[in-house]
């Protein structure tokens, strides 16, 4: 287990830029319907949510019962929601003590707590997706594609934030120095730029998986060998599963023991672990997707606000 948390992606980058995102989104949301969502600086939720994301990511992936395989379901759901609806509560707590001071802590410390909530099943998503990415071996195909899916998780999860904003921009209000269509613009971004770079991760991911489905059709001409086989400098990888594939190199190296290993994991184990992660880059994709729907339709929809 410990080699797998090692594996893991920075879950503290990750929390911090989708907590930042987050924040901003929320309060340019906020500021649509309150004043006093207008009174916070935008620099302020966006720094402040950074660094206690960024706490709130190191604890998660440090928080070794949460990688335990036994784990719960519940538990694990429990525990991160715990840490999300803190890191809300800490951050919408901040950011009301540097705008207004100790009075303004008690409104914003609910506010942020309810946020949390609001953003839990996208924190639990990137946690998961971030907890699979420790399971392949670093520079393999499998820890290629499950890093691919993080980052598309986190995408999906940018997305969603942008949509948030989508009530705020019906309703026509601007914040400050973001009038209408700056609001618009900066929603739109969110949520096209996301989608565009998970079309490309897709794109990348199939070059890969062509890769592993080469190998499955080469596997009844391939043998496997001893896990203590040294493998070829040009084998590859497929990051899941101690296994050696190799092709003889002439007829009598089973008894010569000359063989060329070219695949080093388990083929069956690889192609599940691709099959997961293209479904899961298809539902971020689907949820960016459905933001920049949302974001367009509500253009359309407010058309002579904003032009």
């Amino acid at each position: 287990m410990t080699t797998e948390i090692e594996r893991m992606p920075s879950l503290a980058r990750l929390f911090a830029l989708f907590g930042a995102v987050a924040a901003f989104f929320v309060i340019l949301t906020l500021g649509a319907f309150r004043q006093s969502g207008r009174e916070v600086s935008l620099f302020t939720p966006i720094m402040v949510t950074a660094v206690i994301g960024a706490g709130a990511g190191m604890i998660l992936r440090g928080w070794r019962e949460l990688h335990d395989p036994l784990a719960k379901r519940e538990v694990i759901i429990g525990r991160v929601g715990t840490i999300t609806v803190l890191a809300g509560t800490a951050s919408g707590a901040m950011i009301a003590f540097v705008t207004w001071g100790i009075e303004g802590v008690p409104k914003f410390a609910w506010g942020g707590a309810l946020a949390g909530v609001l953003f839990l099943p996208s924190c639990l998503v990137v946690f998961d997706a971030a907890k699979r990415a420790g399971r392949g071996r670093h520079g393999s195909l499998v820890a290629a594609t499950d890093r691919r899916t993080v980052l598309s998780t986190v995408l999906g999860g940018v997305a969603f934030a942008g949509a948030i904003q989508v009530p705020a921009l019906l309703s026509g209000e601007g914040f400050n120095d973001f009038q209408p269509l700056a609001r618009l613009a900066v929603s739109f971004a969110a949520c096209v730029g996301p989608t565009l770079a998970i079309i490309v991760l897709q794109r990348r991911d199939r070059r890969d998986r062509a890769a592993l489905d080469a190998f499955v059709a080469d596997a009844p001409w391939l043998d496997r060998v001893e896990d203590e086989a040294a493998p070829d400098t040009n084998a590859v990888d497929l990051g899941v599963g101690a296994d050696n594939w190799a092709r003889s190199i002439d007829a009598s190296y089973r008894t010569s023991g000359r063989t060329e290993v070219l695949v080093k994991g388990s083929v069956s184990d690889a192609t599940a672990a691709f099959d997961e992660c293209t479904r899961r880059r298809h539902r971020s994709l689907l949820v960016s997707v459905a933001g920049l729907t949302a974001v367009l339709l509500s253009f359309v929809l407010r058309l002579s606000v904003f032009l």
